[in-house]
């Protein structure tokens, strides 16, 4: 019922490209809101074979408004298609449509992007990932304890958890990564949810970082592009 609901909420104003690199494009929905989002489209030699699907959310952007136009741009270029562009995935990676990912807003209008993507693109259903850095690292956490149903992977880097998210994580494969000299957002709340959920006998993959600050997000490249072996070993490859 959620699904179809979602998907009768917006209307394609455009049709996403088919060749291959980065594009700007935005999703009008039927009640008049929109949703900006950066696309990066992998080279294919069969347009009809399914490929996976990468949620890309961004972090922070330090103002009362919305952020700048197509900010989810520098999250897709400096940290998550140089870590796992590899993969042969298409990477989505939105502007936040509200205050920040967790809010029902920008979780609806991301719902419905997936769904606008999965209609335009053959995506293999069981290789849909999401992560993302800081502010999307606490996105992560949301999307994934809220959309189990969604996503078959979760890597969320530099970000905090809910405590409502314990309950919520049994079945969604995880692999946090944090940095220990985090300044801005401590690397504790994340860590304690770690032993939180492997005391209750669920496997999750920690990667605790040394020596980087919050803001050398691109270095954080190095890390995330380890976890590729183990998400091709989620998707069965």
């Amino acid at each position: 019922m959620l699904l179809t609901t979602i998907m009768t909420v917006f209307t394609l104003s455009i049709q996403t490209p088919e060749e291959a690199g980065i594009h700007e494009r935005t999703l009008t929905l039927s009640d008049g809101s929109e949703m900006r989002y950066t696309l990066s489209i992998p080279e294919r030699e069969d347009a009809t074979k399914p490929v996976p699907l990468i949620l890309a959310l961004h972090y922070g952007w330090g103002g009362q408004g919305p952020p700048e136009p197509f900010y989810g741009k520098g999250i897709l270029t400096r940290l998550i298609e140089p870590a796992l562009g590899d993969l042969g995935a298409v990477i989505v990676a939105p502007d936040c449509p509200g205050k920040g990912w967790t809010d029902p807003k920008s979780d609806r209008l991301v719902m419905a992007l997936l769904d606008h993507i999965m209609e335009q693109f053959p995506i293999n259903t069981k290789e849909v990932l999401v992560t993302g850095y800081s502010l999307g690292g606490a996105g992560t956490w949301h999307m994934a304890a809220h959309h189990p149903d969604r996503f078959s992977a979760a890597i969320p880097v530099a970000g905090w958890p809910a405590s409502e998210h314990e309950a919520l994580l049994e079945a969604m494969p995880l692999y946090v990564i944090h940095s220990r000299q985090d300044e801005v957002v401590p690397i504790g709340p994340g860590e304690a949810m770690v032993e939180k959920l492997r005391a209750g006998g669920k496997q999750v993959e920690f990667l605790v970082v040394e020596g980087l600050t919050h803001h050398q997000t691109p270095l954080f490249a190095l890390y995330l592009k380890q976890t590729v072996p183990w998400i091709k070993e989620i998707w069965g490859r």
